[in-house]
């Protein structure tokens, strides 16, 4: 009987050249032997209009960009080798964070996630009081 479990990996890109993202991934774009049912040839799927707003899109918007990198079959790489596990790909996703500095784009995914002990864990005095006992996380104190 075969057991499932989720593996999440989380990573977090800070785009340091809008400018030279967006060219490599109208480069990587244009190779790119996108089809449809519609446009079963890849340059006329290039030509459609649908295959030019997509194309808008990878140049204008920093998601739609970095989204031309994202490999999940990469990711499912990394179990590659471990004795009695078979990766399955279920997808990826790119979506922007709120913030300006690492910090704030970090509590951005953090809220995201739902991990509400976050900030705390962040806070080196909470951090401190929690390994003397002085408090306890959030979310971690016993239930009656």
């Amino acid at each position: 009987m075969a057991k499932f479990m989720l593996v999440k990996f989380s990573l977090m890109a800070e785009i340091t050249d809008a400018d030279a993202l967006r060219e490599a991934a109208l480069k990587k774009f244009d190779a790119n032997d996108s089809t449809t049912d519609d446009y079963p040839d890849t340059a006329d799927w290039h030509a459609s209009e649908e295959g030019q707003e997509e194309r808008r899109q990878v140049a204008t918007q920093d998601t739609d960009a970095l989204t031309q990198f994202v490999d999940p079959a990469k990711a499912c790489g990394l179990l590659d080798g471990v004795p009695g596990v078979k990766a399955v790909i279920l997808g990826s996703a790119v979506g922007e964070l709120e913030g300006t500095t690492q910090d704030e784009a970090r509590d951005a995914w953090a809220e995201r996630e739902g991990m509400t002990w976050w900030p705390e864990a962040r806070d080196a005095e909470l951090a401190r009081q929690h390994r003397e006992g002085i408090t306890s996380w959030p979310g971690s104190e016993p239930t009656d």
